[in-house]
């Protein structure tokens, strides 16, 4: 019994039709557009009934000229974002929810932001602490203790630090270290921005 002729066309189309497929799955996988990775982590704690345009109090509780302009344009960098709430300046509260004060200290940290403890996702007593330490930020530029100052603000914010590079996913002045200051403009960027919304 003769076998019935062999059709050399039929099976070439699909093998062909199944290499486009994985090419262009390939394609798809490795050079499509993903979104950007976020460049924020949180810390624990948040300020209670912060939301939309809710004042966040700070008072200087000590400050030199220096670091008054540094946290001062680093709070108006935060202002005209879209974070929500804003910082407001009140000289005679007793009990700021942010309070500010420059002093040497022996640490290696630029500035640290403290709190005393969290309490259901918000900062114990509503408040934390800035320090800008004199003894290490004293061969920073201007611009370099005011991206200083707004890291800390993010902190204050409930932000944790980050390790990005400019590039990759983006600026974030939550990035530890210097290599924000090479980042181009000023923050807050994008990413930091974002973060704050994600923990209000």
């Amino acid at each position: 019994m003769s076998e019935p002729p062999r059709r050399s066309g039929t099976r070439a189309v699909p093998r062909i039709l199944q290499v486009f497929l994985l090419c262009a799955s390939f394609v798809a996988v490795h050079f499509s557009t993903a979104a950007p990775a976020q460049a924020y982590h949180h810390l624990c704690g948040s300020f209670y009934g912060v939301s939309g345009n809710d004042p966040i109090s700070y008072k200087y509780s000590k400050i030199t000229n220096t670091y008054y302009n540094a946290f001062n344009g680093a709070q108006g960098r935060w202002d005209t974002t879209s974070a929500p709430g804003y910082f407001r300046y009140e000289k005679n509260n007793g009990d700021p929810e942010v309070e500010v004060r420059d002093e040497g200290h022996a640490w290696d940290d630029w500035a640290r932001t403290s709190w005393q403890g969290c309490t259901f996702g918000y900062w114990s007593y509503d408040e934390v602490y800035i320090v800008f330490n004199t003894s290490t930020m004293r061969g920073l530029s201007a611009r370099e203790k005011k991206l200083v100052a707004e890291h800390e603000l993010g902190h204050a914010y409930g932000l944790d630090h980050e390790y990005y590079t400019c590039a990759n996913p983006g600026p974030a002045v939550m990035r530890q270290g210097t290599g924000k200051f090479s980042c181009g403009s000023d923050g807050p960027w994008y990413d930091d921005v974002k973060g704050v919304k994600a923990k209000y």
